[in-house]
């Protein structure tokens, strides 16, 4: 997209991200819009922050440059409403961001179907996710987050949401129960490098951790190639807590196979 001025952005720009998704559907497909509105439901997309060129800084963020192309990506967990942001696409050329219209110039879709993901994954020892923008697990019964990945809370956590919106595998309680327990077991954080970051949304702060991690594991086993899958399937979901606001995007690199010594 281009945007016919430049114009200033705050400095985390993933609910501005949310924001341009849920107006795009609304235009035209108002019911989509409310329900993924709704509260404490799953929600099956995930948004990435605006990545865009920058012509200078401000108190709040930065401008940006409109002789440069702004990039955002929207990642849908179920196709209905993918098929529906495509209407937006055949029946509009710009959109609105702030006071601000921006004419779409190019649009790129990818596909990845669970099935694919499932066949996909082969055991590995080690693989590092890098997390490329705030992140945070929420914790049950405290209103304080959680700022450190560990294994058991994120590939569970990663797992529930597989299992809303998966169109192959589906995993159930007991079985949940099982991954938890092998998590715990034969998963660990080999090196991390993370540091806290605060990202602002209107009047809202949120601290979370940006930085990578790597995750090794002992066992070659069926739950091994059950916990790549899932790592692959976080570049599409997001991780954690306000994943649909651009927390928690995900870079999945995979480091040892288990063929090698």
């Amino acid at each position: 997209m281009y945007a016919e001025k430049n114009v200033a952005l705050p400095r985390f720009t993933g609910y501005v991200s949310r924001g341009l998704l849920l107006h795009m559907l609304h235009r035209v497909d108002p019911k989509a819009s409310q329900t993924l509105h709704e509260p404490e439901r799953v929600k099956p997309y995930s948004v990435t922050r605006l990545m865009f060129g920058s012509k200078g800084r401000t108190p709040e963020g930065y401008v940006l440059d409109s002789m440069r192309p702004c990039r955002v990506g929207f990642r849908f967990l179920d196709d209905a409403y993918a098929r529906s942001l495509f209407d937006y696409f055949t029946k509009m050329s710009s959109a609105m961001i702030f006071d601000t219209t921006f004419r779409i110039a190019n649009i790129t879709v990818n596909s990845k179907d669970y099935k694919e993901l499932e066949a996909e994954a082969m055991p590995l020892k080690a693989f590092r996710l890098v997390f490329e923008t705030p992140t945070y697990l929420s914790s049950i019964g405290t209103p304080y987050h959680c700022l450190f990945p560990e294994p058991v809370r994120l590939f569970s956590n990663l797992m529930r949401l597989w299992s809303c919106f998966s169109t192959s595998r589906r995993f159930g309680k007991e079985e949940h129960r099982v991954y938890k327990e092998w998590l715990g077991k034969h998963v660990g954080v080999a090196e991390y490098e993370l540091r806290t970051v605060l990202a602002q949304m209107r009047g809202k702060k949120v601290t979370g951790f940006i930085g990578w991690v790597t995750y090794e594991m002992d066992v070659g086993d069926e739950w091994n190639r059950a916990t790549v899958m899932l790592a692959r399937f976080a570049e599409y979901s997001n991780v954690g807590g306000n994943r649909t606001g651009g927390f928690g995007e995900t870079i999945f690199h995979p480091t040892m196979d288990w063929k090698r010594d």
